[in-house]
């Protein structure tokens, strides 16, 4: 029966340290050509039972290395894993501290880029209610003429306040002012116009009135000279045909007075008409452009609405990735003004 011999060294450092074999290729070599070259130096005797048990007792004593360097294996791997954890915390506490340390050095800018938008979205709510008013809106509420001309002549102040939107104010300003001045002297103009027509109309009916009153008086006295005729006919025969060639003539006189009285009341309608189709016109076209107006606004608020949800739906997937939001914003605001190469957004 052959001996099991093992190397003093390679012995005292697995019996010690068996998790040297796993960091140390040479040594791990050389203990295993050590164990296979006396697995293959024994030769055993099955025919006896002390053979069989020094066999039995070989593969044993290898299981038990193998046992113990697996043990220190895995105590390597617990020990690495407790030291990444250590360091994946150190790491967490380390982006949670500089994040908040760069949005404490960024804070200036970022409280003056909040106080910048909420002064450009003033600036900009004054321009759409300029803007308003010259559609004839308040508040999206359609408005008298004399309401919207005192809001934009005294409630609008457009000053310095306004900075680099100042002039475009201004110019809007003009705009609204002319369109609001102009629709109210169109309406005047109807107005007077209807008050016109209707004073013409009361003219014509005291007209038609005394002509109504005169006639009845003529028809009464023309039986009384008819009453009269007959009684002294044969007297007053060439007299009462001279009477009735006057009435005649009067009565033609009388009818051209009538005609002439028709036809400027004709005209008058004719041209109270147009103006009327024309206002009528005017305020369609008007009306027309209000809800054009309004319809664009919408489809703006919508356009706004969407491409809010899509940066924010992107300032998301970056925060996800382990930006913080202000970088995350920044990133987002520099691809919608085409400054990083190659990337886009689309909406």
């Amino acid at each position: 029966m052959n001996k099991h011999i093992e190397s003093p060294d390679i012995a005292s450092i697995v019996e010690t340290n068996p998790s040297a074999l796993l960091i140390d290729d040479d040594l791990y070599a050389r203990f295993l050509g050590q164990l296979t070259a006396e697995i293959k130096a024994f030769e055993p005797d099955l025919s006896t039972a002390a053979s069989r048990k020094e066999i039995a007792s070989r593969a044993y004593a290898v299981t038990k290395k193998k046992t113990a360097i697996d043990a220190a294996g895995k105590k390597l791997n617990e020990d690495a894993s407790a030291q990444i954890n250590a360091v994946n915390a150190k790491r967490r506490q380390v982006r949670e501290d500089m994040e908040a340390l760069a949005d404490e050095a960024r804070k200036p800018l970022t409280n003056w880029e909040k106080q910048e938008e909420a002064r450009v979205e003033y600036c900009k709510s004054i321009l759409k209610a300029i803007e308003d008013c010259g559609n004839g809106f308040i508040g999206g509420e359609p408005q008298p003429f004399l309401i919207l001309l005192r809001e934009l002549e005294e409630k609008i102040v457009i000053n310095s306040e306004l900075g680099e939107f100042e002039d475009q104010a201004r110019v809007a300003h003009r705009i609204a002012l002319d369109k609001v001045k102009a629709a109210y002297e169109a309406h005047q103009r109807s107005e007077a116009d209807r008050i016109e027509l209707e004073k013409l109309r009361a003219e014509k009916a005291e007209r038609d009135r005394l002509e109504s009153e005169r006639m009845e008086k003529d028809r009464l006295a023309a039986e009384a000279a008819k009453h009269e005729r007959l009684e002294q006919e044969r007297r007053e025969r060439e007299k009462a045909e001279q009477k009735s060639r006057e009435e005649a003539a009067a009565e033609r006189a009388r009818e051209e007075e009538r005609r002439k009285a028709q036809d400027a009341i004709d005209r008058a309608e004719a041209e109270a008409r147009a103006v009327r189709e024309k206002a009528e016109r005017e305020e369609r076209e008007r009306l027309e452009a209000l809800e054009r107006s309004r319809r664009e606004d919408q489809e703006r608020a919508a356009d706004r609405e969407h491409r809010g949800k899509i940066m924010g739906e992107a300032k998301a997937a970056l925060m996800a990735q382990g930006a913080g939001e202000p970088m995350a914003k920044k990133i987002v605001l520099a691809i919608i003004a085409g400054e990083i190469p190659h990337v886009t957004m689309k909406f």
